[in-house]
């Protein structure tokens, strides 16, 4: 099998995730449901223009809360699609139980970020750097689907987990201080330390597959 090419994001900021919480137990039918309308929500946010003096005001570095709401969108859709596959495709059974909690999870941050942005009137609007986010993730989506079961198909996956979180921590280490919504700003705190334990659990599972 070829070597996967490794998830990662060329981003120096961004926001990848909206709160740390667990959504309660769902059926197979219900998880694909709320992957597609995830990605779908991710891919039609992308799409949109951004305004930052209409929709929240720059933050420090040029980002904006209706920035940071349009990469929590794209990455928890990114979680979500490739978190399905493997879902499917996994051969170790603590990669396929990984793999159900990052979608129970992302579904739940995605719920959460959508309320909030209905709460603050605040509507996604992507930076140049959501092209990027979206290539990376739209490649790591296509080798995986592309990928035969397997072990190879599982270290790609948590390969792909660690990177992903390890780039989302940094993201959002720098973004707590510099979103401009209070709201939000509790948010992303709230998922830092969530970030941390999922990335922990990546490492954990990745050394078992080594």
């Amino acid at each position: 099998m070829p070597r996967f090419i490794r998830y990662r994001s060329t981003l120096a900021l961004g926001a990848a995730l909206a709160l740390a919480g667990a959504c309660g137990k769902q059926d197979a039918a219900s998880d694909s449901a709320t992957v597609g309308d995830s990605a779908a929500a991710a891919t039609n946010t992308a799409a949109m223009p951004a305004d930052s003096a209409a929709m929240g005001g720059a933050a420090p570095g040029g980002m904006t809360s209706p920035n940071a709401l349009a990469m929590i969108g794209l990455s928890n859709g990114a979680e979500i699609q490739t978190s399905q596959i493997a879902e499917q495709k996994a051969t170790s059974g603590d990669v396929r139980d990984f793999a159900k909690q990052m979608i129970k999870d992302h579904q739940d941050m995605q719920k959460e970020a959508d309320e909030l942005a209905t709460k603050a009137n605040l509507t996604p609007a992507p930076p140049p750097q959501a092209d990027q986010k979206r290539a990376a993730s739209d490649q790591m989506v296509q080798q995986l689907n592309g990928a035969a079961k397997g072990a190879d198909f599982d270290r790609a996956y948590i390969e792909g987990q660690v990177q992903a979180h390890q780039q989302t921590l940094a993201e959002l280490q720098q973004l707590q201080t510099s979103v401009d919504n209070a709201d939000l700003k509790s948010l992303i705190e709230k998922a830092i330390p969530k970030v941390q334990e999922h990335l922990e659990h990546a490492q954990k599972i990745q050394g078992g597959l080594k």
